[in-house]
């Protein structure tokens, strides 16, 4: 048995897109997976042009939060492309990332995805995995990567809220948890009624505003 299975995050400066997507995933991997398996999965972020120690960005980690994760102890990485190579499942924030971290390694083909690309995939298939050991993770992989041309579509960027308002990060959380969700259900076994309460979480917009102003939904 491989002695983990790695998962990076990706997006520009690591601060916001990746970070996020890294935490929620890190959380699920706590929740969903079985021991001893889920201490052998590692989720790391990067950024291709990372402000180096940089935090979360706040309204960020007020996202994070919401959805039962936590970035306070998160610092900007740079991408390396030794952490590329190292990675057993590559998600990037835009296909021109995708094109760049294959520029970079080639060999990543078959576990480099989009976000929102990967949960396309897995919403099409819709099909829940009980992971037991490593090799089962690796499989789910492979499976996306073999069923990538049956569902091609143009709307795979997640927005970039840096310096944007409060409804940008409303955007990138609709692009960026709800394909995240149907990925947990697909690799790590998500519930099925919690990956819909995350869905559901993603597309309430007016809620995720009045938590980004930081008051209470009514």
């Amino acid at each position: 048995m491989a002695v983990s299975f790695s998962i990076l995050t990706v997006c520009t400066g690591n601060i916001h897109r990746s970070p996020l997507a890294a935490e929620l995933l890190r959380t699920w991997v706590g929740w969903y997976l079985p021991a001893p398996l889920s201490g052998h999965v590692v989720v790391r972020s990067a950024g291709l042009g990372a402000p180096v120690g940089a935090p979360m960005g706040q309204r960020a980690q007020r996202i994070a939060r919401s959805l039962g994760a936590d970035g306070s102890a998160h610092t900007a990485t740079q991408i390396t492309d030794g952490l590329i190579a190292a990675s057993d499942l590559v998600l990037v924030a835009t296909r021109r990332q995708r094109d760049e971290v294959l520029g970079r390694v080639p060999a990543a083909l078959r576990r480099t995805f989009t976000m929102r690309e990967a949960g396309r995939i897995a919403a099409a298939r819709d099909a829940a995995s009980r992971p037991l050991v490593v090799r089962d993770l690796a499989r789910v992989v492979a499976e996306l990567a073999d069923h990538r041309g049956a569902t091609a579509g143009d709307a795979d960027d997640v927005i970039d809220p840096q310096g944007r308002d409060d409804a940008a990060y409303v955007q990138m959380v609709a692009e960026e948890v709800a394909p995240l969700a149907h990925l947990a259900h697909a690799l790590f076994g998500m519930p099925r009624p919690d990956r819909d309460a995350y869905l559901a979480a993603a597309a309430d917009g007016e809620t995720m505003l009045t938590r980004l102003a930081g008051a209470e939904p009514r």
